[in-house]
């Protein structure tokens, strides 16, 4: 920072400076010009001079000598002097009488030989005067070869002013440094007294605002006025006495503010809810107490219109008595409320977040005093409607007003703790169930179907699954519609209940399929209770709208572990195989394998290892890119990479025929690093600047040489990782949580981003959610599917999954979009993007719009 004194010391010395310098240039020029003038006289009386003398001379008659001897005198009375005269002949005179100089005529000499006209030239501090010698008539008689006006010679008289010069700015220099020392010296005094006057004066104001901590000490300031010593610094400080008044009229007490500040800071609402909601409102009140005493709070929540809740939240166990105050003074308070005075059920529930400790006695007044609470009109998010604290503030009004201020924060606080705990709770209900049967969803089935496998091998026993789908269900469903279809599959899966015995497992698998895990049950008991299933279903029937009754029967295969199978996808696999011959055979039967069907399973299953291992050699591993669309803007930002086998006879094979048996070999990761290479190749050439959403199971994410791959891969094709979504999938599980997570934050620290595949399908996706950075959730297909069926219930869960992705700041995915009214239900529900049949089908080439310039956007409207 610059000091005043400072600054006028180095003003005035550049002024003075700069002044110097000007006046030295002007009397410099001046003087050399005025110099010059005299020079030239100078020069001019002397060529007239040495032509007077030179011309009596001549008219006397002389002879060589006497020119000789007066050249002479004319050198030695300017030898020693600026003066310097040479007389040059003409080329006759020379020729006949010889040079009188040893020196050759210059150019302007030649000029004034040749013109006769006398000049006066300057060249640099040298004045020449050169003076033409012309014929007259009395010159003939002497050079009688010569005519009259003929210029017979020429007078250069030279005057050098160069020492005179130096001599003379040398002076003014010397002159001038003495008159600079007058504006200096008088500078650095000023300054100096200056700088005293205003350091005493501001150490006197810095004191005093340094003593000024809170808005009373202000006060300080204006006890008595400040000299500073010039006015206008005295108006300055007359203005910053007005600002101070009007800050003392405004501004809230520095302590108030930090205990507000506290205050906020405890109402950070973590991942713990989704355990308890509860306990984390009791964690709030026992950070609020590290601040202020607290004794308890209450939130008043809506149940319905004739019913509400009311959560005490009390900081250590409250007497029997101090409950019942309490319960008196709420409900008394309620029912002078307009808003509550005619509820007449009010359920009071009471919380302690430190039951080992006892709360002080409080009586009616202490309540009524000491709470202060706020009660909506409306109910808010949660359902909440009221809330209210009683804390002991003592005299500080101040703080009263900063509790008071921060109700309608801490409602919201509570609210949205017990919505997202409430809306958690519900989305793990529903990622383990099928919203239209209750049965248990198909990422449930593979769970328990893993579990069965190994305590069936740990314990020596069998059992068996049973997969099934209802008989012509598509024609049905067509000619019916989806409503009568959904009557089916709840009619269906009821029937499927009944057959079982306590401890069966059934699931919906998908569209109309379903299986049924039979622990501890061989073939033939499982074959039976198929069988039953059929039997049931030929008992009743169903009505359509337009009336009359209709029958339905359903195909079901039956496989048994371990005789036919040792693993879930070839146990699933022999399963599927039975019901697909059920259907061949003629529909509405049971199908169980025999000893033929064994070995055509597995005939298959080596022939797709053999494929596989033969796609990875010869890389015929191709990606297929299906576009995803922003909902709001139309445009396609991305695209989910899909894996695809390129067959001899021509034909692609989809991911969902061979990545099953892919992950039982071990070889699913080669085949990802293939995908993405060719992927990001196509990429680059394409100049694609959009995401590129790519699968990958959680067990190829730690292997040790999948970071380096990917780094590889992404600089060698100028990928921006920040362009690669990994969509984290459960086709295996991983038992190593913290090492996938170290992996997924190496990662995200290099800007790749992450997203949860089938949001809402399975446990695992919530444990991710919790521990890993994710940028997208793509909700699980069937819900987003039935969001337009009548019931709603798809629709409440895919509008819950995106309220809670919102709350996180994370993007939202909608998959299976396959028609106009599941896009507009996506937009409604505030799903970010959308993808399926609807969107666009999988491409072996990228969506790129071309901007003007010719450049790819990435980006294309659809």
């Amino acid at each position: 920072m610059k000091k005043l004194s400072n600054f006028i010391v180095v003003c005035t010395c550049g002024l003075t400076l700069f002044m110097v310098l000007l006046i030295y240039l002007i009397v410099s020029v001046g003087y050399e010009n005025v110099v010059g003038q005299r020079a030239e006289k100078h020069a001019k009386n002397i060529s007239d001079m040495t032509f007077n003398s030179l011309y009596q001379i001549m008219r006397k008659g002389w002879s060589q000598k006497d020119v000789a001897e007066f050249l002479d005198g004319n050198r030695k009375l300017f030898s020693g002097t600026n003066v310097n005269i040479v007389i040059f002949q003409s080329e006759s005179l020379a020729a006949r009488y010889g040079r009188a100089y040893d020196v050759s005529p210059d150019q302007h000499v030649k000029d004034v030989f040749k013109n006769g006209i006398t000049a006066s030239i300057r060249t640099g501090p040298v004045i020449r005067h050169i003076y033409p010698l012309v014929a007259t008539s009395e010159c003939l008689g002497c050079h009688a070869n010569s005519r009259s006006g003929e210029v017979l010679g020429v007078i250069d008289s030279r005057i050098n002013i160069a020492e005179e010069l130096k001599e003379t700015r040398s002076k003014i220099i010397m002159f001038l440094a003495l008159i600079a020392l007058i504006p200096l010296s008088a500078a650095f005094f000023l300054a100096r007294r200056f700088s005293n006057r205003m350091s005493s004066s501001l150490a006197d104001l810095h004191g005093r605002i340094e003593g000024v901590n809170k808005v009373s000490d202000l006060k300080s300031l204006e006890i008595q006025d400040l000299e500073l010593g010039f006015s206008e610094f005295t108006s300055m400080f007359d203005e910053m006495k007005k600002v101070i008044g009007k800050l003392r009229d405004v501004a809230i007490d520095k302590d108030v503010l930090e205990f507000e500040v506290k205050l906020l800071e405890r109402f950070i609402i973590t991942s713990e809810i989704v355990r308890d909601w509860k306990a984390h409102v009791c964690h709030i009140l026992i950070e609020i107490n590290s601040i202020i005493e607290t004794y308890f709070f209450f939130s008043l929540f809506m149940v319905d219109e004739e019913s509400y809740d009311l959560e005490v939240f009390w900081r250590n166990t409250p007497s029997d008595q101090t409950k019942a105050f309490f319960e008196t003074v709420i409900r008394e308070k309620l029912s002078q409320s307009p808003r509550f005075g005619h509820v007449a059920n009010v359920n009071i529930i009471h919380n302690v977040a430190l039951p080992l400790a006892t709360l002080p006695p409080l009586n009616v007044a202490d309540i009524e005093l000491q709470t202060k609470s706020l009660f909506l009109e409306a109910p808010r998010i949660g359902g909440i409607v009221g809330i209210g604290v009683i804390s002991e503030l003592g005299q500080h009004s101040a703080r009263a007003l900063v509790i008071e201020s921060i109700l309608a924060t801490l409602l919201n606080v509570v609210g949205s703790v017990k919505a997202i705990y409430r809306y958690t709770k519900e989305l793990e209900f529903y990622s383990t169930r099928d919203p239209l049967t209750n049965l248990c969803n198909q990422r449930v089935m593979w769970e328990m179907l893993n579990v069965e496998i190994e305590r069936a091998a740990r314990h020596d026993y069998c059992f068996a699954l049973l997969h099934l789908d209802v008989d012509n269900f598509k024609i049905i469903n067509d000619s019916y519609g989806h409503v009568f279809g959904d009557k089916i599959l709840q009619g269906v899966s009821e029937i499927v209940k009944s057959a079982l015995r306590r401890g069966d497992i059934p699931a919906r698998y998908g569209g109309d399929e379903f299986s049924v895990i039979l622990p501890e049950t061989d073939g033939q008991q499982a074959y039976l209770v198929a069988q039953r299933i059929v039997d049931d279903l030929k008992e009743i029937s169903f009505t359509p709208l337009d009336g009359g009754a209709l029958k339905v029967s359903v195909s079901i295969g039956v496989s048994q572990f371990p005789t036919h199978a040792r693993t879930s996808k070839e146990l699933f696999m022999m399963a599927d195989n039975m019901r697909q011959k059920a259907k061949y055979a003629g529909k509405n039967q049971v199908a169980i394998p025999s000893d033929d069907d064994l070995a055509e399973v597995y005939r298959m299953i080596g022939e797709k290892n053999i494929m596989i291992m033969k796609a990875i050699e010869e890389k015929v591993i191709e990606p297929y890119f299906q576009p995803i669309v922003n909902v709001a803007t139309g445009l396609v930002d991305a695209h989910e990479v899909l894996m695809r086998i390129n067959l001899p006879d021509g034909k692609v094979m989809c991911a969902e025929e061979f990545v099953d048996i892919a992950e039982s070999m071990g070889v699913i990761s080669k085949m990802d690093y293939i995908l993405m290479e060719k992927a990001f190749r196509k990429a680059s050439a394409s100049a694609y600047r959009g995401l590129l959403f790519i699968n990958i199971s959680p067990k190829a994410l730690i292997l040790s040489e999948f970071i380096p791959t990917v780094r590889r891969l992404t600089r060698e094709y100028g990928i921006n990782p920040s362009n690669i979504v990994f969509e984290i999938t459960e086709r295996e599980t991983v038992k190593n949580m913290a090492l996938l997570e170290r992996f997924v934050l190496d990662l995200k620290l290099e800007n790749y981003k992450f997203a949860i595949d089938d949001f809402g399908a399975g446990f695992s996706s919530y444990q991710y959610l919790k521990r890993f950075p994710v940028d997208f959730l793509k909700v699980e297909g069937d819900f987003v599917r039935g969001m337009t069926n009548v019931g709603g219930v798809d629709m409440a869960i895919v509008k819950s999954i995106a309220t809670l992705a919102h709350g996180l700041g994370i993007q939202t995915v909608g998959e299976y979009v396959e028609n106009q009214d599941i896009l507009k239900a996506v937009g409604e529900v505030g799903l970010t993007y959308a993808q399926g049949y609807h969107v666009g089908l999988p491409s072996a080439e990228l969506i790129i719009d071309e901007l003007p310039d010719g450049s790819g956007s990435g980006v294309k409207k659809v």
